[in-house]
């Protein structure tokens, strides 16, 4: 079954049954109209009991009747703005594994069920520029639900609706002037995100993992660090899809947000209350290593495979390329199949729910609620010392194991700073920008060094393995590649370090 995707950008407005529609060929930029098209439509909203979908501004139904009968999951990407996946009808009461697949992050093991049908008669014109483009949908919608979760309950009402055709960077200034002129006709910008959000009135749930109040000039520590962890989980919940699905690059993309959030809590564990920040550490900390030996196989497997490719033909004795691929595609299924059971374990969930809990109420210490310019400049500060310390012990390392290890741990460190200096960006601005920025290039040069260095221990392994026979001389060129490239990365970090170990925030 396939699916696809679109962006929406619109509108809605209550009005009241016996508003007569606006003049629509006297909107600004509105050349002709076209010719109005009826619908009647049934949409069959599903949900969890506890309506966690539509906690976090998930809308999940079946729709048929209209253009565009079928499944459709429409997932929020900003203010007035969201990701629309359709699916194909199917049965009526199983919803496609594709769409479930999404929404797993959300659902959390819990039942998904039917909890209001919505049948809707709809008028649509197309409205068009003075050119002939088609700019905009407008639609005149009178609405019938049967809500079931909860008190059963009927109810009807009637609203407008605009949605823009293009997404070119104009959307956002012709849902405005449509806006106001909507409104001068009679109508109301509504409040509800969905259809569903007015059929279920009072019972629709406050927004989960929102990260609350927006930081101002003066404001508490906490805040900021806080509204930066809101992004990462909600982007975190986003990816969890894609590893799900299959996507290209989904594994390292989850794991470097895993990472970043651990990051960020360490830095600033000292703003919450420490007994459920360390259980989050921890927690993530073993998510992140079932996510690592995938992508850590996914990574070993492109270099060596480029490896190979580079040396002449005639270096490279036996099959060393099908041995590689057959190697670590056994490496990749197992590891896969570890990332999936625990995605689809009530301990990953439990996860997901103490990192919202967190975010929604977080247990503040006396230091969280201090103000954030001092507070944050300090432990930016203190990450930025914890860096020189470990490169101090990294150069003064004897060359081999050790000074590799050495290094790894100043790679650790980079990555520390840079999260911690990203989380306060919204305090302390470009000086906050140039720490990130140069932790980063220290991360990334780092980052090549222990690729080699992982490299070079998987190709000690292979060269001494038992019946290795003619490959061992590859093994051992490839290996030699490694080391040359291990101390390339090194010298190349002494040449660029200075600046990164410099910087400090201003307190």
């Amino acid at each position: 079954m396939e699916t696809s995707g679109t962006v929406e950008a619109e509108r809605k407005f209550e009005a009241d049954p016996s508003t007569p529609l606006p003049d629509l060929h006297e909107i600004d930029g509105i050349g002709t109209v076209g010719e109005p098209a009826n619908h009647s439509l049934e949409a069959i909203y599903f949900d969890t009991r506890h309506l966690a979908l539509a906690a976090r501004g998930i809308t999940l139904r079946r729709r048929t009747g209209g253009t565009d009968a079928g499944w459709h999951l429409k997932l929020p990407l900003g203010p007035g703005k969201r990701t629309e996946i359709h699916a194909p009808l199917g049965a009526a009461d199983t919803v496609p594994v594709e769409l479930m697949d999404r929404v797993l992050a959300y659902t959390r093991g819990h039942a998904v069920a039917a909890v209001a049908t919505l049948t809707t008669e709809r008028i649509s014109y197309a409205l068009y520029g003075q050119g002939g483009e088609r700019l905009a949908d407008f639609v005149d919608d009178y609405v019938r639900a049967h809500v079931t979760v909860g008190e059963p309950r009927e109810l009807e009402w009637r609203e407008w609706e605009v949605e823009v055709a293009a997404h070119d960077g104009t959307d956002d200034a012709l849902l405005d002037s449509l806006t106001a002129q909507l409104t001068d006709a009679g109508a109301t910008p509504s409040e509800r995100t969905s259809k569903l959000a007015t059929a279920l009135g009072e019972s629709w749930p406050a927004l989960k993992g929102t990260g609350g109040e927006s930081f101002t000039k003066g404001g508490t520590a906490v805040v900021p660090v806080r509204n930066y962890l809101a992004d990462q989980v909600a982007d975190l919940l986003l990816q969890d899809a894609h590893v799900r699905l299959g996507r290209d690059d989904a594994v390292h993309q989850m794991r470097s947000l895993i990472r970043r959030i651990r990051s960020v809590l360490h830095s600033y564990r000292k703003l919450f209350e420490p007994v459920p920040v360390k259980d989050l550490e921890s927690e993530l900390k073993s998510l992140a290593k079932t996510l690592g030996r995938y992508r850590d196989a996914e990574v070993l497997h492109a270099r060596l495979g480029n490896r190979l490719d580079e040396l002449p033909g005639k270096l490279v004795l036996g099959p060393l390329h099908q041995e590689l691929d057959q190697r670590m595609a056994v490496r990749a299924n197992t590891a896969m199949a570890s990332i999936k059971n625990r995605l689809n374990s009530p301990r990953y969930f439990r996860l997901l729910d103490e990192l919202e809990a967190l975010i929604d109420a977080p247990p503040v210490s006396p230091l969280g609620a201090a103000p954030a310019g001092e507070t944050t400049a300090k432990l930016v500060n203190k990450a930025a010392k914890r860096l020189v310390k470990r490169h101090n012990a990294a150069v003064g390392a004897a060359v081999g194991p050790q000074r590799d290890t050495a290094f790894h741990e100043v790679r650790k460190s980079a990555k520390k700073l840079r999260f911690a200096a990203a989380a306060v960006e919204s305090v302390h601005g470009k000086r906050a920008a140039k720490v990130e920025d140069a932790a980063h290039k220290v991360q990334s040069i780092l980052g090549e060094h222990q690729d080699s260095v992982m490299a070079g221990a998987e190709l000690l392994k292979l060269g001494s393995a038992q019946g290795v026979s003619s490959g061992a001389f590859t093994y051992g060129v490839l290996h030699a590649m490694e080391r040359t490239a291990a101390d390339t990365a090194q010298e190349d970090y002494l040449r660029h370090s200075r600046k990164a170990l410099k910087l400090r925030l201003k307190k």
